[in-house]
């Protein structure tokens, strides 16, 4: 008996659909069945069953897939020896250090913002927002730089049609509203959760850059509000902006200045 015989060609499809968006980011679909030399409906149906599954997405405004963070979610431990997350720990030990609050580094999962990593600070008190499945980006400095970074197509597909979500009083629900708040974080160069995620709770997040100069993740410090009043933000804003800096020049991307 041998082991070949209980392969699954489509399984072996769809790795195989991984590996070749691995290899150049993202791809149409005729790009991908031409690569594989396979068959454009069948290439197709694994791309849905990827897309559904969360492990690729495809682009709203190019219509072109792409590999999701998600792979890196599900290696676990793995995900923090290698890649973006090995990347950002000496950077989010050393923001946890110098804020002496907890620093976080998060990235966009469809509508939702996934925390891939997070360092603690050194105070007794410490606040989090842990929801299964991510938490709205509306809501969220981390969410906030990251939708500032998208085209208006891939904006609107992100955060879809249903009403925006209340988590607290202080939350934005009104999608003009929340245009003007991108575009400040697009000026600023950093985003505030003011209460917005939950109350007591606030935090400041800047974006991270990869090689090409595409924000591809976000990071951030999160503080009881009595411990970050809003007169500190700048300040810290600052620090987490250099933060960002750091761990962009990590990935590869050259220096670039944060917008003031």
């Amino acid at each position: 008996m041998t082991v070949t015989r209980y392969v699954s060609p489509a399984v072996e499809r769809a790795f195989a659909i991984l590996e070749a968006l691995a290899e150049a980011r993202e791809m149409g679909l005729s790009e991908l069945a031409r690569a594989l030399r396979l068959g454009k409906s069948s290439v197709y149906r694994l791309l849905n069953t990827l897309v559904s599954t969360g492990y690729v997405e495809k682009r709203p405004d190019s219509g072109r897939y792409r590999l999701t963070y998600r792979l890196s979610l599900l290696a676990g431990a793995a995900s923090e020896r290698s890649g973006l997350a090995d990347a950002a720990a000496p950077v989010l030990r050393r923001l946890a250090a110098e804020t002496a609050e907890s620093a976080n580094l998060g990235v966009l999962e469809g509508g939702v913002v996934v925390n891939l990593l997070r360092v603690e600070g050194p105070q007794p008190l410490r606040l989090h927002l842990a929801l299964p499945g991510g938490v709205p980006p509306h809501a969220t400095g981390l969410g906030k730089v990251l939708l500032a970074a998208l085209g208006p197509a891939e904006l609107r597909a992100r955060l879809g049609s249903a009403p925006l979500a209340r988590l607290t009083p202080r939350t934005i629900r009104d999608r003009r509203t929340l245009r003007a708040e991108l575009e400040r974080v697009g000026r600023l160069g950093y985003a505030v959760d003011d209460e917005e995620c939950s109350l007591g709770l606030r935090c400041v997040a800047a974006p991270v850059r990869d090689r090409s100069g595409e924000v591809i993740a976000a990071v951030s410090i999160a503080a009881p509000a009595h411990r970050l009043p809003r007169e500190r933000v700048p300040e810290v804003a600052r620090t987490v902006t250099l933060a960002g800096r750091e761990l962009s020049r990590r990935l590869g991307h050259g220096e670039w200045r944060a917008r003031a």
